[in-house]
């Protein structure tokens, strides 16, 4: 069973699914999946979709989770890509969350999404638009092949020191003694004198597939000593996995998340990786009864292997090009994701 945490940058994650009987799924055969279904959250990250692979057909999903079903002539006049597209769009998302009830767990009603209002304009604009999107999802499917490769080489690079004999290590360090370690704080509505700023909810980063956040989905107002600047690790429980990742724009981190600070880049890279490379080890020192919270008191305590600064700064040396190179192609995808988008959202309309 499909559930939305398993809705993950346009497809179907299927590493931890859930699992109904047979008789729960034979109540529930109008939301078996066939191929190319398309799967919208209706809980949390709204609006956020994927497609059914060949693969998951029959699979079931859990109510946080809508199906859209396409005609034949729908698949192929490319309606399904259309309006997967249509459904990323900032307008449409701002359109779904006005609807919706709760802060940070928006819930979309069925309804309200059967009656989302899509423009389709003439056949001979959208299939050059369509082209458009064909050759933009190609080129972020290789960004993404791009950061995958980059990020498995800075990890290898770590591994391969942290396992070298001979590298001097300071024993006793935790996380507080080279960081600052800092809480996440709820999404706020709007406050007089306060500034609109990006918002990263646990969800995005532990859906995050590279080692950097570079954009979020939500703002939240508060006071600009609230942000933590570009560089800044934010780390993210759910039970059995602590995810890190990079911010690599000025952020306020969520509420059950906290955020880690350091001003030296060799510390920063280190610490990023070492983080990453222990998510086991920290589901067993910093999770309490509530696997999906942290303790920061237990993170700030965390001991660390943490190398002579000769070390780090050799690591740096060596895998900040490769950071800078994945977060290039995730900043180009994004680049080609907006100019799709504005392509959509600016023609004329025709049919609705």
């Amino acid at each position: 069973m499909v559930r939305a945490r398993d809705v993950v940058e346009g497809a179907v994650d299927d590493s931890d699914l859930a699992r109904i009987s047979p008789t729960v799924d034979l109540k529930n055969r109008r939301t078996a999946l066939r191929m190319d279904d398309l799967l919208v959250v209706l809980v949390g990250r709204i609006g956020d979709t994927a497609v059914a692979a060949p693969r998951q057909e029959g699979w079931n999903v859990a109510r946080s989770v809508a199906v859209i079903r396409f005609t034949p002539a729908g698949l192929n006049h490319g309606i399904n890509t259309w309006i997967r597209w249509w459904l990323g769009a900032p307008e449409t998302r701002e359109l779904l969350r006005a609807g919706s009830a709760g802060a940070e767990h928006a819930t979309l009603p069925l309804g309200d999404l059967k009656q989302l209002p899509v423009s389709l304009p003439p056949r001979l604009l959208r299939t050059r638009i369509l082209r458009t999107m064909d050759l933009a999802e190609r080129k972020i499917a290789l960004n993404s092949r791009i950061v995958e490769c980059a990020t498995e080489l800075a990890d290898a690079h770590f591994s391969r020191l942290t396992q070298e004999g001979g590298h001097a290590r300071r024993p006793g360090v935790a996380v507080a003694d080279v960081a600052r370690v800092i809480g996440g704080a709820p999404r706020s509505a709007p406050v007089e004198g306060a500034a609109a700023l990006a918002w990263a909810s646990p969800r995005e980063v532990l859906n995050s597939t590279a080692a950097h956040l570079e954009r979020t989905t939500e703002i939240t107002w508060a006071p600009v000593e609230a942000v933590c600047p570009p560089g800044t690790l934010l780390v993210a429980p759910r039970p059995g996995e602590v995810r890190t990742v990079a911010a690599a724009i000025p952020v306020v981190p969520g509420r059950g998340m906290l955020a880690i600070r350091t001003d030296d880049e060799a510390d920063r890279m280190w610490l990023l990786h070492e983080l990453r490379s222990r998510s086991g080890d920290l589901v067993t020192a910093v999770q309490g009864e509530q696997t999906r919270a942290m303790s920061r008191k237990k993170f700030a305590v965390f001991p660390l292997f943490w190398p002579a600064g000769e070390v780090r700064e050799r690591f740096a040396r060596i895998v900040t090009p490769l950071h800078d190179r994945s977060l290039a192609a995730l900043r180009e995808s994004r680049a080609l994701q907006d100019l799709v988008v504005s392509e959509m959202t600016m023609s004329p309309g025709g049919e609705r």
